[in-house]
């Protein structure tokens, strides 16, 4: 993985229509490995964002009828968080506006850096 290409992407990627921030995440420990975006907080809120996904991951046998796991989305009053896959044991976690974040494009941009980072 080249880390400065990723970061250069996500920089692009935290421009998109609608993101505030967003960050890569490492889904088993929390940890941020890049982030890029508008707020000051996207590291420590990502980090504990991650922990929905871990929950997810401990309780999955109710839920393996459904599939994959493909995004878990949080509505607060400032705004949307969401996770979503972005790699192997990675997580995007993503700071939005309500309603303003074309969630398939997101997720198909998200699927591209994934595999990019696979590389």
């Amino acid at each position: 993985m080249n880390t400065q290409h990723i970061a250069a992407e996500l920089e692009n990627m935290a421009l998109t229509p609608g993101v505030n921030a967003c960050a890569l995440v490492d889904s088993a420990t929390g940890m941020v490995y890049l982030s890029a975006g508008k707020h000051p907080q996207i590291d420590a809120i990502a980090e504990a964002a991650s922990d929905y996904w871990r929950m997810h991951e401990r309780s999955g046998s109710p839920f393996s009828k459904l599939g994959p796991l493909q995004a878990i989305s949080m509505i607060h009053q400032g705004g949307v968080l969401s996770l979503m896959p972005c790699g192997k044991g990675i997580v995007m976690a993503t700071l939005s506006a309500r309603m303003a974040l074309d969630t398939g494009d997101w997720f198909r941009k998200v699927g591209e850096l994934g595999r990019m980072i696979g590389r």
